[in-house]
């Protein structure tokens, strides 16, 4: 789906290390640069002078890629991987933030004591008992 400010990228990986992309929206739009990220700005600044838009409403969907499918392959299993992991050490948080809150407010265990008990650090544990 996409918004009148929202466009599709692709950038692509030359053989030299520069990112080239290219804009479904806008075929004339096609920057490189060295760095993704400043590929991203540049992108931005081209389709909001084309458009006519304020570069920061500008909401880009990316699509790279480095040419070699099956090392796009490998990355966007770590992607995933990274996500699950993230989304576990939420839960992992979640579930000890009241046993923290227990440990240190009804039993008097230092914050210190209690992140070794939960595997975080002190300050960790201070900012889960100061919540709520």
């Amino acid at each position: 789906m996409s918004t009148p400010s929202s466009f599709h990228v692709r950038a692509i990986l030359t053989t030299g290390g520069l990112w080239e992309a290219s804009v479904q929206e806008l075929p004339e739009v096609r920057p490189a640069h060295r760095s993704l990220s400043q590929l991203q700005t540049r992108v931005r600044a081209e389709i909001a002078k084309a458009r006519s838009l304020d570069p920061e409403a500008i909401d880009l969907k990316v699509a790279t890629s480095t040419g070699d499918e099956e090392f796009d392959a490998e990355i966007d299993q770590a992607r995933k991987l990274r996500a699950q992991a993230a989304e576990l050490e939420e839960k992992a948080r979640a579930a000890a933030v009241p046993l923290a809150q227990r440990l240190v407010r009804r039993h008097g265990v230092s914050t210190r004591d209690a992140g070794l008990l939960l595997g975080y650090s002190g300050s960790s544990v201070s900012g889960m008992t100061k919540s709520s």
